[in-house]
């Protein structure tokens, strides 16, 4: 009876800690950012003062709902969060325009972060999936408070988005994550041509499959998120 009362008081305590950690979380904000043309969405996840933050931007196709796996483990790990909605994407306006996509981070939301007083002495990383990834790592090295770009199945050339030469030149002295599945052919050729011409720190993953981008969390989640905790704790540190 004891060990059972024993077992009744642990679970309960978990739970009690649990229901804690999910009511003190707090909840993202939506907001807007006017652009010359267009209105483009996001949502903020605050976390303590002068927190790392991290960008995120999602594939072609798709909205900055394809990051919700990855988000609760990104806040408890202690950062900030800007999950956007590229141009012509989700609640944001506008058609595609890559070359825009890139302006809309370096100088729209980039900005809007110095504005509202979220960007601290340790700065930001991008991540990114497909065009995405090829977007983030041009804006990362564009970005002198940038640590760092993690790119999902990136590719040599996306739409006429071609990340390499971002990646060997203005992130020499920085670090990227490149990860693709070995199957995702056109990915994992780019990822290695990419590490084999880097010149900064980067690491390199390839995972069983085909998973391409974000789709990669439906895969080999757990696998993906400590590859990216564990890139991004290093990063920081180092910083």
């Amino acid at each position: 009876m004891m060990r059972i009362l024993k077992l009744l008081i642990m679970i309960t305590s978990l739970l009690a800690v649990a229901l804690t950690t999910t009511a003190q979380a707090p909840p993202p904000e939506p907001i807007t950012l006017a652009r010359a043309d267009i209105t483009l969405a996001a949502d903020f996840h605050p976390a303590e003062p002068d927190a790392p933050v991290i960008l995120l931007l999602h594939m072609l196709n798709s909205s900055r709902a394809a990051w919700q796996p990855l988000l609760p483990d990104l806040s408890a790990a202690g950062y900030a969060l800007l999950n956007i909605d590229m141009r012509g994407h989700g609640d944001s306006g506008g058609s595609r325009d890559w070359d825009a996509a890139i302006a809309d981070v370096v100088d729209g939301w980039v900005g809007w972060l110095a504005q509202n007083d979220q960007l601290g002495d340790e700065g930001l990383a991008i991540i990114g999936g497909s065009i995405g990834a090829n977007v983030a790592i041009i804006s990362c090295a564009e970005l002198d408070n940038c640590r760092g770009a993690i790119a999902l199945s990136p590719g040599l050339d996306y739409r006429g988005v071609k990340p390499e030469p971002a990646l060997v030149d203005g992130l020499a002295e920085r670090a990227a994550l490149l990860v693709a599945s070995q199957a995702d052919s056109s990915s994992s050729s780019a990822i290695r041509q990419m590490f084999l011409h880097a010149n900064g720190d980067v690491t390199a993953r390839l995972f069983r499959g085909r998973a391409h981008g974000t789709r990669l969390f439906d895969t080999a989640y757990d696998s993906v998120s400590r590859l990216i905790l564990g890139w991004l704790a290093d990063t920081f540190a180092d910083a």
